[in-house]
């Protein structure tokens, strides 16, 4: 009987489980796209400093004496510094002479560093400026090929595949953005028309526009009432697309106005997609070596939790609960059991009690609920229950910072930002876990956690860690 009720349970959160693959789908077309595109002009790279390296050598041996600029030492120098100006970013921004400047200079100073201390100043600063000069025209001209030939050969790499949101009103965009061929910034793969009927009704369409296509940016031609951009704004953070439009009054939350140059034109770019596959990579391993240094180190008070729990009710000292992950998937989420075992047959068995559950937030308060334990109150209390979802970290179902995961029942307080919520991992800790947790409930609840997905960054993650801490040392919300 008990595995039955549990099955139907699953099934049931399966059923209302929203399809959102499309979001997590696209997400992963753009990260393909960033590391194919790096790779290739990562070689091209290489290739180009390997070359100009040995013509240096072979034509300028009176400037540059061989082994000044040691062996394949400079070139991985130059990679990095390549990567830390940003000229592995976004289309276009590779062939910029400034960021290309800068990472020579910074690659050669590598090298020449330890030249300052035997050599005259005048000295060192001719081969700097040698360098400079040789491989930096180098660099832009291999880079420029090698654009072209990437957009020629893959298409896919190419041009950005825009979906235009228009209202009709085409002299908003430049027309040489929207030029044809492999040069063009832009190639419009679809249009969602906002000027024929219910525009609402048109934007829906907007997500499945994105899957079919796999665009990477969303441009706006045209005014859209305030709710209906933001939720242009939210399906583009879901599908990690860019949102680029003519400038607009309205604040939106997560919105971020900046103004960028596609072929000499000017734009306002409104977001940018927040999780690159290196903000995807830090934050990954920072999952992982932190979960699993904090296993190691908090195994001992696992091992007398799982006892104390044990000893007082019988069932296993640790339960996962179905909840929803990245995408709309499901995964059990880890606990200790604070509970009796049948708890959840308790709460289906009483509609009042279940009622009463829903409206405080999905949790009952302590003195109304039959099923807490003595220990389980105390883990509560001090949010102890919570530890062995650093085993969900560890395994790939959750983040240390995220939203918190939710049951599908939950959904609905999320409405048309659903695609936005599940389109990041849910966290050990979260900004709703800082700022009053089971003291704030819906809407306030979806407002903390969305306000968080749209303004990401690992700085941020860093602040709601340490927050984190001082909150559970107060007990802050937690019961």
């Amino acid at each position: 009987m008990t595995t039955a009720i549990r099955l139907d349970s699953v099934l049931s959160l399966w059923a209302r489980a929203p399809q959102l693959h499309w979001a997590s789908r696209n997400r992963r077309r753009h990260w393909a796209r960033d590391v194919v595109r790096t790779l290739l002009l990562g070689m091209s790279d290489l290739g180009t400093v390997v070359s100009v390296r040995a013509l240096i050598q072979v034509l300028l041996s009176a400037l540059i004496p061989p082994g000044t600029l040691g062996g394949w030492q400079f070139a991985v120098a130059c990679l990095l510094a390549l990567t830390i100006t940003g000229a592995y970013g976004r289309r276009g921004r590779g062939r910029d002479p400034g960021r290309i400047i800068g990472a020579v200079a910074v690659a050669a100073l590598m090298m020449l560093y330890p030249q300052l201390w035997e050599r005259s100043a005048d000295a060192v600063a001719m081969r700097l400026a040698t360098v400079i000069a040789g491989f930096t025209p180098a660099l832009l001209l291999s880079r420029t090929l090698t654009e072209k030939l990437i957009s020629r050969v893959v298409p896919s790499l190419g041009p950005s595949r825009v979906v235009l949101v228009s209202g009709g009103v085409s002299d908003w965009i430049d027309s040489a953005l929207l030029g044809s061929g492999a040069d063009a910034p832009f190639h419009i793969v679809a249009t969602v028309a906002t000027n024929r009927g219910s525009p609402r009704r048109a934007l829906r369409e907007l997500p499945r526009v994105i899957d079919d296509t796999g665009a990477d940016s969303i441009l706006i031609a045209g005014p859209l009432a305030d709710r209906d951009f933001a939720f242009v704004a939210d399906t583009a953070l879901a599908s990690g697309c860019r949102l680029l439009a003519a400038p607009r009054t309205a604040r939106v939350a997560g919105v971020d106005p900046r103004a960028v140059w596609e072929q000499g034109a000017s734009l306002v770019q409104l977001t940018a997609p927040t999780l690159h596959a290196w903000h995807l990579a830090a934050k990954r391993v920072l999952d992982v070596c932190l979960s699993a240094l904090a296993l190691v180190l908090l195994s001992p008070v696992f091992a007398i939790l799982a006892v104390l729990v044990k000893l007082e009710s019988r069932g296993p000292p640790i339960f996962g609960h179905w909840r929803l992950g990245a995408g709309g998937r499901m995964f059990r989420c880890y606990k200790f059991r604070s509970m009796r075992q049948h708890a959840e047959q308790v709460l289906q068995i009483d509609p009042h009690l279940y009622q009463l559950y829903v409206d405080n937030n999905y949790k009952l308060p302590p003195h109304l609920d039959p099923r807490l334990t003595g220990i389980g109150s105390l883990l509560r209390k001090y949010s102890l229950d919570e530890l062995p979802q650093l085993f969900n970290v560890l395994l790939g179902d959750m983040s240390l910072v995220g939203p918190r995961p939710i049951v599908a029942d939950e959904l609905d307080h999320y409405g048309g930002t659903a695609a936005l919520l599940l389109s990041r991992k849910p966290g050990l800790t979260s900004n709703w876990a800082i700022n009053g947790r089971s003291d704030v409930s819906y809407p306030q609840r979806a407002d903390l956690e969305l306000a968080y997905l749209r303004q990401w960054s690992l700085r941020n993650d860093v602040r709601i860690m340490l927050r984190t801490v001082q909150a559970v040392a107060l007990k802050r919300g937690a019961y």
